[in-house]
């Protein structure tokens, strides 16, 4: 959710010189976001906390580009706060995007100043700090150059005033400032504040957690792997062996290419983000994607082994325009309509290995264990003959991503034998097939022919799409 001072400027991306004053939600309802992401199937949102123009939406002891130098609300309004709980009340997690820019520190000296690092009290104490002689402070002296310092300053905050957080979302920018101009992040000072303060937080995607897929279209590659090799990019941050937008991040094709250059692997499953609108902030000329966008979206990322991360800008109401509160409600819908009833879901299997019954128990948290790597065969009888167009497959992926190679089949009425229906190269936490035309069988397999070692398959599923 991107949300700022851009909000009322009409900017992406701000200079850090804004006039804090700008920001003037008229009716801020963070309510109204959680209503919107809840009936729109969402489980986690993440707030552009501070965006590379250094403007904080909470009100920080070490900056005062921030709320308290608006008017709104008379310098005592906290959207991190009417967020965090906002959310909690409607039960989805709390994210923050803390931006690794600032341009308005650059305009103070501070931001890509070229200090050296240096070991930094964190928190800094501060004139008039609330938290002096608090015994439950926790502080650590960790390596930061001055901006870093400043950074784990903002993490802490965030991280012991806002309650639990569940994701802490980094990119890589720079910001608008003098090419010559750069600031190595402190990448390792802060991931060990956010494991200390945050241990169960998610930190993506300059993070070691969840990766950027490579484009801000929300589309996963057709095999995407969540093993990757990596390399380490200078304080302590990995970053791709290949290309970050390489066709191929996973394959033992992929791994055999970045051998030279890759220092281990690593497991780092991708997050497709795009927004709802052309732009990531609100714009008043800007209308949502379509419901057919946003469903083909949906595929080529839920359904290629994606997180995806959808951005919902509220507007200069502080509120989530009506017609994109329509479309999150209309988009979770027509999901409904395309995988509305697993057919598969507790009837009879067979299968070599163990617990077949387990890949058609509706549980993530079991599966069917083939008997061992590249071989295994599940079979699915329906009880009577039914038509499917949709296929959806998971792993138990707290045994890894094993599946290079499956083929599905069913008996087709009319037919001796068994016919090929689709084939599936990688499969990872969810993968969902789209068949070209339904097809009518009892009986339905899955033949596994190549793995990495003993795939265990924590959903085997069938529908019929309603569309």
């Amino acid at each position: 959710m991107h949300f700022g001072v851009n909000t009322f400027t009409g900017l992406e991306w701000g200079t850090g010189d804004e006039d804090p004053d700008v920001f003037q939600p008229s009716g801020l309802d963070t309510d109204q976001w959680a209503r919107a992401l809840r009936d729109g199937g969402f489980k986690l949102a993440i707030l552009t906390v501070k965006h590379h123009d250094g403007f904080v939406l909470y009100p920080s002891r070490y900056t005062k580009h921030s709320v308290v130098s608006s008017s709104w609300q008379g310098g005592q309004g906290d959207v991190l706060r009417s967020f965090a709980d906002s959310l909690r009340r409607h039960e989805i997690k709390v994210g923050v995007y803390i931006s690794p820019a600032d341009e308005n520190q650059y305009l103070h000296g501070v931001y890509a100043n070229g200090s050296a690092r240096s070991r930094r009290a964190i928190p800094t104490p501060v004139e008039g700090d609330d938290r002096a002689g608090d015994a439950a402070v926790r502080s650590f002296t960790l390596d930061a150059t001055d901006y870093g310092a400043h950074m784990l300053n903002q993490l802490y905050e965030v991280l012991t005033e806002y309650g639990p957080i569940d994701e802490v979302w980094f990119d890589g920018a720079q910001g608008r400032i003098p090419p010559e101009k750069v600031e190595t992040y402190d990448w390792d000072s802060w991931y060990a504040v956010i494991r200390a303060l945050a241990p169960n937080a998610t930190v993506a995607v300059r993070g070691p957690d969840v990766r950027w897929v490579g484009n801000e279209g929300g589309l996963a590659r057709e095999n995407e792997w969540s093993v990757v090799p990596v390399k380490d990019s200078g304080n302590g941050s990995i970053d791709y062996a290949l290309k970050y937008d390489a066709p191929d991040q996973g394959s033992r094709e992929a791994l055999a290419e970045a051998r030279a250059v890759a220092q281990y692997v690593q497991w780092w499953p991708a997050e497709c983000d795009v927004s709802i609108r052309p732009g990531w902030f609100y714009h008043e000329d800007e209308q949502p994607k379509s419901v057919e966008q946003l469903t083909d979206i949906w595929f080529r990322s839920v359904g290629r082994n994606s997180v995806l991360l959808l951005n919902i800008p509220p507007d200069k109401r502080g509120l989530l325009p009506e017609a994109d509160v329509a479309r999150l409600r209309e988009f979770r819908e027509r999901i409904g309509l395309e995988l509305p009833e697993d057919f598969a879901r507790g009837v009879r299997v067979r299968a070599d290995g163990r617990r077949p019954a387990y890949a058609v128990d509706g549980d993530p948290d079991t599966a069917w264990a083939c008997p061992a790597p590249s071989r295994g065969t599940l079979t699915v009888d329906l009880g009577k003959a039914r038509e499917a167009d949709r296929i959806r497959l998971g792993e138990d992926i707290r045994r890894g991503q094993q599946l290079e190679h499956a083929v599905i089949e069913a008996r087709v009425p009319g037919s001796s034998g068994w016919s090929l229906v689709a084939e599936v190269d990688t499969v990872g936490a969810s993968r969902v097939l789209t068949l070209p035309a339904p097809v009518r069988a009892r009986e339905w397999r899955l033949r596994v022919t190549g793995s990495r070692g003993a795939v265990r398959l924590a959903e085997f599923g069938l529908y019929r799409s309603r569309m």
